[in-house]
Parts: C-alpha cells; sequence; structure tokens
C-alpha cells in the first residue's frame, strides 16, 4: 500500500508540474495557507520493526548463510586419511638428488592434482633446502595454488613439512597461521608463482 501511495503521490506532483493549472484541485488558494499544518504524532521506537514474512508476496526472507572461503572449503573438502607416503620415482623427471619425503610430496600433490606442475626440486649449490634435495617447488596459478597450499597443510604431519611459502607468505605446521615475507623483488622470489614445500 506504501509503494501505491508512493506512486499516486508522484503522479499528482507530476501531473501538478505537467500542467499547472490544469483544475482547480492542484491550485493554492489563500484559504490553503491561512490553515495550520497538519502534525502527525507517532511514538518513539528503539529501531526499525524487523519483517520476516512477507505472506502478500507469498515468500519469507532468510538470511542467507555465510559462503565459505574457496581456501576453507577446498582444505575441508580434501581428506587427511589415505595420504600415500609415496616415494616412488616411477614416471617422475628432474628429481635427481631429492629426498624420499620431498618425492612423497610431489607424489601426494600429483594424485590430488592431476596436471598440476611442473616441479622444482633439488638445486645444487643451494645453501637452504633445495641444496640438500629437502625442498619442492610447485608452479601454478593463483587459485591452484590456494588449494595445493591447503592440501600441503591439511597433510603437513604426513608428508613431513618443515614449511610451505606462498604469495610472500610463510607456514609452519606448529606455528599458527601464514606470517608476512620480506619483499625479495621478483614475483618469483616472492614464490607468487609457485608454492614452495620444505620437509624434513
Amino acid at each position: 500500500m506504501k509503494g501505491l501511495g508512493l506512486a499516486a503521490s508522484a503522479l499528482g506532483v507530476a501531473t501538478a508540474f505537467a500542467a499547472p493549472g490544469a483544475g482547480a484541485g492542484f491550485e493554492l488558494t489563500a484559504a490553503d495557507v491561512a490553515q495550520a499544518p497538519v502534525v502527525a504524532r507517532a511514538e518513539a521506537v528503539a529501531g526499525p520493526a524487523k519483517i520476516a514474512d512477507y505472506g502478500v508476496i507469498g515468500f519469507t526472507a532468510k538470511a542467507a548463510p555465510k559462503a565459505k572461503k574457496a581456501t576453507d572449503a577446498a582444505a575441508s573438502a580434501r581428506s587427511t586419511t589415505g595420504i600415500s607416503r609415496n616415494t616412488s620415482r616411477s614416471g617422475l623427471s628432474n628429481v635427481g638428488g631429492m629426498t624420499p619425503n620431498a618425492i612423497a610430496v610431489i607424489n601426494a600433490v600429483k594424485a590430488e592434482f592431476p596436471g598440476s606442475g611442473p616441479f622444482g626440486g633439488y638445486r645444487p649449490g643451494d645453501p637452504l633446502d633445495h641444496g640438500t634435495g629437502h625442498a619442492v617447488d610447485i608452479m601454478c596459478g593463483t587459485t591452484e595454488g590456494n588449494e595445493i597450499a591447503a592440501f600441503v597443510q591439511a597433510n603437513a604431519k604426513t608428508l613431513n613439512v618443515k614449511y610451505v611459502i606462498w604469495r610472500q607468505r610463510i607456514w609452519y605446521p606448529n606455528g599458527g597461521g601464514w606470517q608476512a615475507m620480506e619483499d625479495r623483488g621478483s614475483p618469483t622470489a616472492n614464490h607468487m608463482d609457485h608454492v614452495h614445500v620444505s620437509v624434513y
């Protein structure tokens, strides 16, 4: 009803402006000006009334449930049981010098995300985990990387994960959430295009 009243009022105003003097009903007289204004009184309320049932229209309004973040949904959908400690090098290339734990990460990621990669790993002369065969780099886009990082986090114990680096953040299994890292100067150095997994 309120909507109809507003529409009628708008129509009346539009008509008054469109056709001034078109009829006596729209003319302001001296008697109209002399009348006291009409005052409408209403009790104060604490706030707007909550209306949940719109029976006239035929539906009930309910708050929509909050959607889970894609990474939360992906992590919870992935099982932490049944993850293989498959250390087979069969079908893998460029894995010379990598430890069994690093190979297990590659195999687990390949099993969960067919077509993922390419993978990087052992780099002779690297003073950190790549130099000892204890690190895996999984090249990926942002969406796939979010899912891979969540998968590795969910399976960190089984995969003997020391830490994960992804999108200029580092995560330790026993250290809480993601922590920001310093800018290393390039997208690859900042791990924007690959997930880094270091293992024991």
